[in-house]
């Protein structure tokens, strides 16, 4: 956008009063769990001309930490266009969030940018990830429609803690020779996942886990956990504030945004039907 007042209006948007909430199934610091879907939507569109609009994204933490993140806040670096589905970036997006540490999913010229906040012991992110991200990508981030940013946003414990700092340290030790790496690691964690707080996301277990994924080195994650718990515990970190900075209070959270455009963005909270996406994209591409 090239108005800086609209820029930050957009920035700031999912703080304020004009959200769009499609339902309530995920989890909160306080709910490891709710099937009861309220559902609340309100029009944030400001500009009936917007364009071509889509987005993902994923991932968070609650822990609070007094380091400085080592995170450059470097604006719009241009990206060559990847070999890969899952890419990394420097680039500060237009709605304000700094992609360095965080996986990129699509092509970097998508119209939408699709913000994913969620937690790996979550139960409803869970859910997202079998039954709607499938078609998401398949329907929308392979064929260059959304570019999906994970993100971290830790809401049950020190288990979930554990594992997004494991899910950065994965993603700093195969972004440059194996990117796509990431997106297996990831997926092997979800579907390894059980009742949260279990016991099943210690760091061993979950180090056994990543032994079992091909181009991920189990034993230099582990080392690097180590010696860099700090900057890891930080970059989590960041991406909690991000997400609180917009709003979001409940995995799994997914903000939409089309930075093409001059309309607001929208969210989705919960685990909700792939529907729900694809109706959410259409409007924000309007």
């Amino acid at each position: 956008m090239s108005d800086s007042t609209d820029e930050n209006g957009r920035r700031a948007f999912l703080g304020a009063a004009g959200i769009l909430l499609t339902g309530l199934a995920g989890c909160t610091s306080t709910n490891t769990g709710n099937d009861e879907e309220n559902t609340t939507k309100r029009n944030t569109t400001t500009d009936s001309t917007r364009t071509t609009t889509n987005t993902y994204s994923e991932t968070t933490e609650t822990q609070t930490t007094t380091e400085t993140s080592t995170q450059e806040d470097t604006t719009s670096t241009s990206v060559s266009k990847p070999q890969s589905l899952v890419y990394a970036s420097t680039e500060t997006t237009d709605f304000g969030i700094n992609l360095k540490d965080n996986p990129l999913m699509g092509s970097p010229d998508a119209p939408v940018d699709l913000y994913y906040w969620s937690d790996y012991q979550c139960p409803f992110c869970n859910r997202f990830e079998q039954d709607t991200f499938p078609k998401l990508l398949e329907e929308y981030i392979k064929p260059g429609k959304v570019r999906l940013v994970i993100l971290e946003y830790v809401t049950i414990g020190d288990a979930s803690k554990t594992a997004a700092r494991m899910s950065k340290c994965v993603w700093r030790q195969v972004q440059e020779k194996d990117p796509d790496a990431f997106k297996r690691w990831h997926a092997s964690i979800f579907d390894a996942q059980k009742k949260p707080n279990s016991g099943w996301a210690t760091k061993q277990n979950l180090l056994e886990i990543t032994a079992g994924v091909k181009g991920v080195d189990a034993s230099a994650v582990e080392s690097y956990l180590e010696k860099n718990n700090q900057s890891l515990a930080a970059s989590v970190a960041m991406d909690k504030q991000a997400g609180k900075n917009q709003g979001v209070n409940v995995t799994p959270t997914f903000i939409f945004d089309n930075s093409t455009s001059n309309g607001m963005p929208s969210s989705i909270q919960g685990a909700q039907p792939y529907p729900r996406f694809e109706a959410t994209i259409k409007e924000v591409m309007e």
